[in-house]
């Protein structure tokens, strides 16, 4: 649980932004571009941080702090979709000034998040609000329990599958539901046959949700009563700090890849108290991340198992390579999964790591590294397509990976969005572009660009480069130019696809567009290898080789199946 001193340096924050009229916590909105359609930057109330901001007055427990707690749960439970035979049955909107039916779409985790948060409330805090209130806690409770039934998420959604568990299960066991209890039992052991016949979590090596997945794990040891689900509970633990500990990089303190989902290229400040406070370990803060640590949780945090711990002061051995099978080819529900297969390389005080397939969605990190230099802990290097400037969901990449060498397939992706992965497909398939192009970028202090010959480039940090070899590529009939650009702080490699008036783009129509590019991760006197790749075409397929490295890939001629 968050200590006292931390816990009153939220309340002081939090306090500050309390609108008593409402009864809810304000804030200025930053929302991740999709589900509510409110412009950044406007004066909002969350329903989550305010019942984040109740319970926190509870743990405080003052007579002043219990009052305003209650007046926040009331008002929280009188915006709940209480109706059975609404679609939005159970959950709540993200903000006050957003009802459910305004927003874009609504979002069903809330059952989660929120019943969570009222789990807390009912078994660890019940004696300090009214017999009244307790009541209407109970009935919001069931709705949001009942409500996550309903919707049934699956195993591949790691974080909110463990999530709903633990409200189902805590529901079911103290409010006397024997189905849900059941069914939490079920779910739970779901999710854990799930990662351990992939391998790992859906939500692959995420630097994010990882560490939520972990979160939710500990919420149920330390709510729930109920053994089964505890026991369940305790083998995913296990699992969750193997990826952890497994993909720490202690030369750069950060979290090495690939990343399924991140908001950030740092660990921010929050994760790194929590691994810090978990292992012993000290966990030391980039510059460039966000230090923000006086996060709320009203979680305990439960010791990193001992056998992993060392992995947070030094690497296992001098070398580590490493393929991780996260998710096996299968059907669920329907849905297509291929193999996703990480693959991760660790020196001393470099780190290179890629996943064989995914999009270039925002939240992804498919093709990343790190390295320390005498001026900066860790630069970055990552792979991005860009439509007008803004990360591109619906294009992907292939990567063939040997230690510190990787080829990459740059294609379009069917089936999928434009800023997101799936919440803004234009409905007539349509994209339109002024700019579309491929980017390595790679940013720190004191980093640098070259072209070494007509197809090789090289992006230096310290006594480390990124040596970038090309093939000729074309795109609708034109082709493909590279660009090397450079500001303080950060260096771009572009393949220019396309840039001029605004362009229609129908995918389908330059379902065709491939790029190979080569990439090694070398020490400043090692010289680079001497081959670029090359793109060959058959009547059904398009082959990748890098010759002589013993990488290749292999895509059909179109579009590349939905990541």
């Amino acid at each position: 649980m968050t200590d006292h001193t931390t816990l009153l340096t939220y309340l002081a924050d939090a306090s500050a932004r309390y609108d008593a009229d409402l009864s809810l916590l304000g804030t200025r909105w930053k929302g991740p571009g999709y589900h509510s359609l409110v412009p950044a930057g406007e004066w909002v109330h969350p329903t989550r941080d305010s019942l984040e901001y109740a319970l926190a007055l509870l743990i405080e427990g003052s007579p002043a702090n219990v009052e305003q707690a209650q007046a926040i749960i009331w008002r929280i439970l009188s915006l709940q979709d209480t109706d059975p035979t609404s679609p939005t049955y159970g959950i709540w909107s993200w903000l006050y000034e957003e009802p459910l039916e305004a927003m874009a779409p609504p979002d069903w985790n809330w059952a989660d998040f929120l019943g969570a948060l009222l789990c807390h409330i009912w078994i660890e805090h019940r004696d300090r609000i009214s017999d009244k209130l307790a009541d209407d806690v109970r009935v919001g409770l069931r709705h949001a329990a009942w409500s996550i039934f309903r919707r049934n998420v699956q195993p591949d959604y790691t974080n909110i599958a463990v999530m709903g568990a633990a409200v189902t299960g805590i529901v079911g066991d103290v409010l006397d539901e024997p189905h849900l209890l059941f069914y939490a039992r079920q779910r739970l052991n779901n999710v854990l046959s799930f990662v351990r016949s992939n391998g790992g979590l859906t939500e692959y090596n995420s630097p994010t949700y990882t560490p939520v997945a972990l979160f939710e794990i500990e919420r149920i040891l330390q709510l729930s009563q109920d053994d089964p689900l505890c026991e369940t509970a305790e083998a995913l633990r296990q699992i969750v700090w193997e990826t952890i500990a497994t993909h720490y990089h202690p030369g750069t303190a950060q979290w090495a890849g690939p990343h399924s989902r991140t908001y950030a290229d740092y660990i921010n400040g929050f994760v790194a108290a929590q691994i810090a406070q978990r292992t012993g370990v000290p966990i030391p803060l980039h510059p460039r991340a966000d230090q923000s640590v006086s996060h709320f949780s009203a979680v305990d945090s439960i010791p990193c198992p001992v056998e992993w711990v060392p992995h947070f002061d030094r690497l296992p051995q001098e070398t580590v390579f490493a393929r991780t099978s996260f998710t096996r080819a299968q059907t669920v529900r329907n849905r297509q999964y291929r193999d996703v297969v990480g693959t991760t390389w660790m020196v001393v005080d470099a780190t290179l790591a890629s996943i064989n397939y995914d999009s270039l969605w925002t939240q992804r990190r498919p093709l990343l590294a790190y390295w320390r230099t005498a001026d900066d802990p860790a630069v970055v290097l990552r792979a991005r397509f860009l439509r007008d400037g803004q990360d591109f969901a619906s294009a992907g990449i292939m990567n063939a990976q040997d230690h510190s060498r990787l080829l990459s397939m740059f294609s379009f992706v069917a089936d999928m969005g434009d800023y997101h992965i799936s919440l803004d497909k234009p409905a007539d398939g349509l994209f339109h572009a002024q700019d579309l192009r491929v980017r390595y970028e790679l940013t720190g202090t004191g980093v640098s660009g070259q072209q070494l010959d007509d197809a090789t480039y090289e992006l230096r940090a310290g006594d480390w480069r990124a040596v970038i070899h090309t093939a000729p590529a074309q795109y609708d009939g034109q082709p493909v130019q590279w660009r090397l650009d450079q500001t303080d702080g950060q260096v771009t490699l572009d393949a220019i696809l396309y840039s001029g008036d605004t362009l229609p783009l129908l995918l389908s129509d330059r379902a065709t567009f491939k790029l190979a590019v080569g990439l090694e991760l070398l020490p400043h006197d090692r010289p680079n290898y001497p081959e670029s790749p090359t793109l060959k075409t058959t009547a059904d397929q398009v082959q990748a080789l890098w010759a002589g490295t013993g990488l290749q890939l292999h895509a059909p001629i179109g579009l590349l199946p939905r990541a």
